[in-house]
């Protein structure tokens, strides 16, 4: 079937604006009323500012988040840390590895297979400064928030467990 131009103006206007593609103009988005959408927008935002805040120590979100629990969990399981951040053992072994080639953690074993981690003096020095970097990004962003924020962040917490 062939669609005659004016049918597709007809289309076009019934679907919303159209654009000329300059740069400066936005489509019209079904997507940002829907919450997942916009979350995961914001996500890739905050993700992209953490990715730069701990670009200068060399870590990546994954080390950073693994050093930030171990400095406030001295001599906590291997296999507890995992489960907190939600890391596959076959991914969390390459992240201890790297932070224990970098001599800021340490493991030591605690029964058969269960490995302790705990900070080095260099660990605890950059995850204190890593920690008041990200705390200040995150103090910059919730300024931006409206409305209330506590709310906000309960019902984020009730949606993810």
């Amino acid at each position: 079937m062939t669609v005659k131009s004016h049918d597709r103006t007809n289309a076009a206007a019934s679907a919303g604006p159209v654009t000329d593609g300059a740069p400066d103009e936005r489509l019209a988005s079904p997507l940002d009323g829907l919450l997942g959408y916009r979350l995961r927008r914001a996500s890739m935002v905050l993700m992209a500012d953490l990715a730069s805040v701990l670009r200068p120590f060399g870590l990546s979100a994954g080390e950073a988040s693994l050093l930030i629990l171990v400095g406030a969990n001295p001599g906590c399981r291997q296999s507890d840390v995992g489960r907190a951040l939600e890391i596959k053992r076959a991914n969390l072994t390459p992240l201890v590895g790297r932070l224990k080639a970098r001599a800021l953690i340490t493991d030591a074993p605690i029964d058969g297979r269960s490995l302790s981690l705990t900070l080095t003096e260099e660990g605890r020095t950059l995850q204190e400064t890593v920690l008041a970097r990200i705390a200040a990004s995150d103090r910059a962003v919730r300024k931006r928030l409206s409305g209330d924020e506590a709310s906000l962040l309960a019902a984020l917490r009730e949606i993810t467990g």
